[in-house]
């Protein structure tokens, strides 16, 4: 017994020595991703920030009006880029900065050339959120900058994922970090590139669309997260980078294969066929099983390491995290569905979804990651109180809570009220539609805000304030079960080859294959829905884009009973001649498909300039800053004269 005492000590110290080195080892890697945490976090407080100008311009429609720099239409995308682009992608290329190095025993050597991709990052950031500000929006759900901002990050984004994945190469003993960590580079530059491919028309446009957000989300963001905590759990539990298992292996294989698959859940009684439907809600239920496996395989590997976890905060956040990320996948089944979509499509569910991905799961992981990272990263120790924690948890819970009630209380609204002849789902009628959602816009406002305030309380403590290092004891690795041992290593350039296959083959079924559909245009595109260039109707609709009206208002009128008195249901040829079709994702505001049949071109313009004057109750912004002929243009866009 003494012996394996003593065998087991040696073990522990040598595993503590091996920790040391590698730190001392790898300056370059630990002063890039420094840089690139410390401007993820500046890009996390300005996009906070611009969330909450909206959440104030719900319950104020006239907060901050007059201006067009920051109406709602323009904030909304601003605020999105800045927390998906600025946030999310910087922090977890600084982290995979970090982490890749380390668990490859390789430091960075290209560190010049790093620091001029992440200037041009940082760059691109600011300059597409500035130009969406400016009303140079591409009015692409999540790509809204400019197409050559969008080809300048492109090009930061290939030379870090390119030097991450050199650096992996060099690792003789790849673990689930490094697939995670190359997987993802490889996935977030492909998503960028179809995402950006230009020209695509009609409603080929939306499946563009579609799958880059959920190759954004699921390849890019979660996989670098899973990378994240793969560091992040063992090291607060003292044990080296984790071995492979098969469950390792079944849980990069099920994510790369069924996240993309899901693009078509957002796209439920929308003009596509059935079929695509289909596969967007089998591929929601199957999300379910990576985040299992992946849960599994960590539980697993850190057997007999709860207890000498002494960063408890940094614990909390992880596991929050993770079940936050299960909550994302059950609110993308209930869209995904038919029965639960025809309550809660284009309500405010879309706010709690989208809410979730900014804030929630990957952005309480990357909080762990600061605190855990925090001597190296901020050269001091983090503060062991888990100040911020619970206010950013409860103040995320009260926002998307108050969202998904809201959505809910919605549908029902248009649904139960769809037999009534008192009931409208337009004009002076809508006012059924947000009277009841008064409370719930000032519940979001406060949770938004409690969030923020947890949040700053979060980054703060991870920069420095504590005493003492609150790192935990190095343990030996735990055994993997007999069972999940696996029988050869995977090689990286296996993962490599998985990852482009994977991407391929959900882009061909969710992206490829149903843009083959003819799109044949119909009566109301070519009579109504045809722009001659400088034309009045073509200057309203570069002014619909430039406005962000798509944001607040659909134009898809859907097959269910809630959509019933607004016009003929939309088909694909509806949008043969658009580019892009802006289908939108939310009514805050009635839908705008066929507008003209119900309203003329002059009551629209002086409802554009003073929605207030005569529906008090309307939360629509004053578009009074644009000029007559621009209100002119844009009413005659949304109302076009019958022929």
């Amino acid at each position: 017994m003494t012996s394996d005492t003593e065998a087991r000590t040696e073990e522990a110290i040598d595993t503590a020595a091996s920790v040391a080195e590698l730190t001392v080892e790898t300056p370059n890697s630990t002063a890039l991703a420094a840089r690139f945490l410390k401007a993820a976090v500046g890009f996390l407080g300005i996009g906070v920030a611009l969330l909450m100008i909206l959440a104030i311009k719900r319950v104020v429609p006239e907060f901050l009006g007059g201006s067009a720099f920051l109406s709602y239409g323009r904030v909304l995308p601003a605020a999105t880029t800045l927390l998906l682009y600025g946030w999310l992608t910087l922090a977890l290329l600084g982290a995979l900065l970090y982490i890749v190095p380390r668990v490859a025993k390789a430091d960075l050597a290209d560190l010049v050339v790093l620091q001029a991709a992440l200037a041009v990052l940082v760059v691109a950031v600011l300059g597409g959120a500035i130009a969406v500000l400016m009303g140079f929006s591409e009015g692409r759900r999540y790509l809204e900058p400019p197409l050559a901002i969008d080809l300048v990050t492109l090009v930061g984004l290939v030379v870090v994922g390119r030097s991450i994945t050199l650096v992996a190469r060099r690792a003789t003993d790849p673990s689930p970090e490094i697939w995670y960590s190359v997987a993802a580079v490889i996935w977030l530059v492909m998503t960028h590139v179809v995402g950006n491919f230009p020209g695509l028309q009609g409603f080929t446009g939306q499946l563009q669309s579609s799958f880059y957000r959920s190759s954004l989300i699921g390849l890019w963001i979660a996989s670098a997260t899973v990378a994240v905590v793969y560091h992040v759990v063992p090291k607060l539990g003292g044990r080296p980078p984790l071995r492979a298992t098969k469950l390792s292996v079944l849980g990069i294989w099920s994510l790369g294969f069924v996240w993309a698959m899901t693009a078509p859940a957002e796209l439920t009684f929308g003009a596509a066929g059935d079929w695509l439907e289909t596969i967007g809600v089998i591929f929601s239920i199957v999300l379910f099983l990576p985040i299992v496996v992946i849960a599994t395989d960590l539980t697993h590997a850190m057997r007999g390491a709860w207890s000498n976890v002494r960063d408890r905060t940094s614990l909390r956040l992880v596991m929050a995290g993770l079940v936050m990320l299960a909550v994302f996948a059950l609110f993308n089944l209930v869209q995904a569905l038919r029965a639960s979509s025809a309550v809660i499509g284009f309500t405010d569910w879309v706010a709690a979804i989208e809410t979730l991905v900014l804030l929630g799961p990957f952005t309480f992981v990357l909080f762990a990651f600061l605190r855990v990272a925090a001597p190296d990263v901020f050269g001091r120790d983090p503060s062991p109180s888990m100040l911020g924690y619970r206010e950013a948890l409860v103040g995320l819970g009260l926002t998307v809570g108050a969202m998904a009630v809201a959505g809910v209380q919605t549908g029902f609204t248009w649904a139960g009220s769809a037999n009534s002849q008192a009931f409208s789902n337009t004009g002076d009628g809508w006012i059924s539609t947000l009277a009841p959602l008064a409370g719930n816009y000032v519940a979001q406002l406060v949770g938004l805000a409690i969030f923020a305030v947890g949040a700053a309380l979060i980054v703060r403590a991870a920069m420095g304030g504590g005493d003492e290092s609150l790192l935990a004891t190095p343990m030996p690795p735990a055994e993997a079960e007999a069972d999940l041992v696996l029988d050869r290593d995977v090689p990286l350039k296996k993962v490599r080859r998985y990852g482009y296959g994977f991407f391929a083959l959900a882009a061909l079924m969710v992206l490829v294959l149903p843009a083959l559909e003819r799109e044949d245009p119909t009566l109301l595109a070519d009579r109504d829905r045809t722009y001659e260039s400088g034309s009045s109707r073509a200057t309203g609709r570069a002014i619909y884009i430039q406005e962000g009206c798509a944001y607040c208002h659909t134009q898809q009128v859907r097959p269910i009973v809630p959509d019933v008195g607004l016009g003929p249901v939309s088909v694909l040829g509806d949008y043969a001649n658009e580019t892009p079709a802006l289908i939108g994702v939310q009514r805050y505001g009635p839908d705008l498909m066929h507008l003209g049949d119900r309203a003329d071109a002059e009551a629209v313009a002086e409802h554009l300039r003073s929605p207030q004057a005569s529906r008090s109750w309307s939360i629509m912004p004053s578009y009074d800053y644009l000029t007559l002929d621009d209100l002119a243009a844009l009413a005659q866009y949304l109302a076009p004269p019958e022929e």
